[in-house]
């Protein structure tokens, strides 16, 4: 008798978020390099008892373009994450996980590094929304915001399954959540 969990993150969903006038004057986007399906395969009872780490699992370029315009200055972005339309666990055929099975940490891939771009470290699977970067280019005040372009700034997404939330006793079954990425520029008009 064999048995195995098949744990897939369905299409990493990107999306972007302008407050109050901002968007007709500033651009932004997100786009996915490679990663947008994750599948954590658990085969062996060292995969359920210890879980499974994707280390660069995502790539994501970031674009941001600031137009100058009087009211709606970036100062930079902050990217967040949650389950998609705040779905409350992870599902499977026979039953569900707990959200926090699955954890996820960004860090710098090119372009967006440290002090400028703090990555949050290794941040559990929720419905609210949590931040993985809070990113502003310079430490001026207020800051001199340079456009940002997919090419050269980009961010890495690893992800963990079944390590701080222990698969051992959960059904043998295929289970998926999908996961929300948000690009949500910050400064005054935001």
């Amino acid at each position: 008798m064999s048995w195995s969990i098949k744990i897939v993150l369905l299409s990493i969903l990107l999306s972007f978020s302008f407050k109050g006038n901002a968007q007709e004057y500033n651009y932004a986007r997100l786009s996915i390099i490679y990663g947008g399906d994750i599948p954590f395969n658990f085969k062996t009872i060292d995969n359920y008892k210890n879980g499974i780490r994707i280390d660069e699992g995502t790539i994501i370029g970031v674009t941001l373009v600031d137009s100058n315009q009087t009211g709606a200055d970036l100062e930079g972005f902050d990217l967040r994450f949650r389950s998609f339309n705040a779905q409350a666990n992870i599902e499977g055929t026979n039953g569900n996980l707990p959200l926090s099975t699955i954890q996820v940490e960004a860090n710098n891939n090119l372009g967006l590094p440290a002090p400028y771009a703090n990555y949050t470290g290794l941040q559990s699977l929720s419905t609210s929304w949590i931040n993985l970067v809070e990113y502003t280019q310079n430490p001026v005040n207020p800051p001199d915001f340079n456009n940002l372009s997919w090419a050269i700034h980009q961010i890495k997404i690893s992800y963990e399954c079944g390590v701080a939330t222990s698969l051992l006793g959960a059904e043998s079954d295929y289970y998926s959540v999908e996961i929300e990425i948000e690009l949500v520029p910050t400064g005054p008009g935001f």
